[in-house]
């Protein structure tokens, strides 16, 4: 074989490794959805604030990306969110939000967990989130965060969102199943707000 002959051998090969690569990012996504079964419930302002670490108002700015934990089987996908105003805890700055589920790229799978919909980019939401070891704000699927664009506020019956979780966190609900958070358990609660800081 001629050193032109292996050249365009290769050449082709390498063009049919990328056609192939190429093709498998244009496959759609297949959906999966979950329903777990949670031990708390979070699906009123008082059941959330009683559950959480922080409840807080805050602009998504960026979608970061999608992690996995658990050895690989819990997909969340991660969002930059910008702390306006802090209804509970301690949280402040930009802050990592982790929502469960998201699209994952290498499978070609789009897990839905739950009924809470997923974050957007620019818009503000009302949340409710626990500190978790590895520096996220993690927003189970049970929690509905409260989208307050202008369209989405006020939606429920015509009372004011704003005033019904500061009731909420003004008197929380606390759950006879639910385990204690990570801040609470912590030593040094400020380090694990520290490490979910950032910048």
């Amino acid at each position: 074989m001629s050193l032109r002959t292996g050249t365009i051998a290769l050449v082709t090969a390498l063009a049919a490794v990328g056609a192939s690569a190429l093709a498998w990012f244009e496959v759609p996504y297949r959906s999966t959805r979950l329903h777990p079964t949670y031990a708390v419930r979070l699906d009123t302002p008082g059941l959330a604030a009683g559950w959480a670490d922080d409840v807080f108002v805050g602009k998504v700015t960026a979608r970061e990306g999608v992690r996995r934990t658990d050895g690989e089987r819990l997909l969340w996908t991660t969002y930059r969110v910008e702390v306006q105003s802090t209804l509970k805890g301690e949280v402040s700055g930009d802050v990592r939000v982790a929502q469960e589920g998201g699209d994952d790229p290498l499978r070609r799978r789009r897990v839905v967990v739950g009924e809470a919909p997923a974050l957007l980019t620019g818009r503000t939401y009302l949340l409710a989130t626990r500190v978790a070891p590895d520096g996220w704000h993690t927003a189970p699927s049970n929690f509905v965060p409260l989208d307050l664009a202008p369209d989405k506020a006020g939606s429920d019956s015509g009372t004011n969102p704003s005033a019904a979780w500061r009731e909420g966190v003004g008197h929380p609900v606390s759950q006879r199943d639910a385990h204690p958070s990570a801040v609470s358990r912590a030593a040094d609660p400020a380090a694990l707000y520290a490490r979910a800081r950032i910048g």
